[in-house]
Formats: C-alpha cells, sequence, structure tokens
C-alpha cells in the first residue's frame, strides 16, 4: 500500500479496481479543513483521464508492471502490429494514439504489462526522425525566432527553425511534441 504522501509521477496506482497512472500531483492544503492531494490520473483500461482530489494519507494499491521490449513492424486502418518474442500481437490504434506519430517501422519500445495483461507501449522521451517535406526558407521577419512547418517519416507535422532543410535527421520530443535539435 501507497499513501498519497509517496505519490510519484508515473507511479500506477489502483482506484476504484482499475489501474490508474499518476501524471501529476499537487499537494493543498486550505486555509480550513484538512489537506488534499489533487492529481491526473489516467486509466489504462480505457485510456480517459481525469482530475481527482484524495484526501492526505489516503492510501491505494500500488500496481506491479512489468516492461518487455518489442519492435514496431506497422499498422493499418484498426491496429498497431507489433513482435512481441517472435510473435505477432496487435494492439488496437484508439490506445495508440499519442504513440503512433512517433513510431517508424522496426523501432524498439517497450510493452507495458499490468497483472501479466498487455496494456499498451511505452516509447522513448526522444526519438530520432527523417524530414521528408520541409518548405525552403524565406528570408525577412526573422526579428523572433523564425519557424517553418514539416512533414516528418511517420506523417507527423511540426514546427522546426526555418535552418532545417528535407532528408535531415531531426530530434523529436515525444512528451511535448517539439523539435529538440539536428
Amino acid at each position: 500500500m501507497v499513501s498519497t504522501s509517496e505519490f510519484e509521477k508515473g507511479m500506477i496506482i489502483k482506484v476504484e479496481e482499475q489501474p490508474w497512472q499518476i501524471l501529476n500531483y499537487q499537494f493543498y492544503k486550505p486555509g480550513k479543513g484538512g489537506a488534499v492531494v489533487r492529481t491526473k490520473l489516467k486509466n489504462f483500461q480505457t485510456g480517459k483521464v481525469l482530475e481527482k482530489t484524495f484526501r492526505s494519507g489516503d492510501r491505494f494499491e500500488e500496481v506491479e508492471v512489468e516492461y518487455t521490449p518489442v519492435t514496431y513492424l506497422y499498422h493499418d486502418r484498426h491496429n498497431g502490429v507489433f513482435l512481441i518474442d517472435k510473435k505477432r500481437v496487435s494492439i488496437p490504434l484508439e490506445q495508440l494514439t499519442e504513440q503512433l506519430p512517433y513510431l517508424k517501422e522496426n523501432s524498439q519500445v517497450q510493452a507495458l504489462y499490468i497483472e501479466d495483461k498487455l496494456h499498451g507501449i511505452i516509447i522513448p522521451k526522444k526519438v530520432t526522425l527523417i524530414v521528408k517535406e520541409a518548405p525552403l526558407a524565406t528570408k525577412g521577419n526573422t526579428a523572433t525566432a523564425a519557424t517553418k512547418v514539416v512533414t516528418l517519416e511517420t506523417g507527423l507535422k511540426l514546427n522546426v527553425p526555418i535552418f532545417i532543410k528535407q532528408g535531415e535527421k531531426i530530434i523529436v520530443n515525444t512528451d511535448s511534441g517539439k523539435y529538440v535539435e539536428r
């Protein structure tokens, strides 16, 4: 059992018999009454994100999580297909909406298992992708940081500095969805 004072970002707890990941938490002490912990939680079964407040000192069961390396193969209209222990496993695209723009064929990711059941995948914090389409940089108006929109090999459209050219490899932060460096 884990108390609200032991919460950590990324921790997975059971709330109402379902696994929820703590995306964010904040201790709050109002003028009157007891202290509370405000949290932002993501349900692993439905993908639903909600904000929930718990009393300070409430206790929850921490969920045991297992990670297994997997290879992303491809996706069709309904599923993403992964290679796990020499077996092809399909995950519905609804569970991959956040990760799919950063996945390219044969990339290595982690499968997330909760109680021996596959609940999704975890992608690296930064990925390297190739710029497939980039408009030419235009001179002028560079008083502020000049950017342009490029298309990456996965189809993701992203704002990048104007010096980025087609065919270059760039690093993208998968949490923020922003350009990091080339």
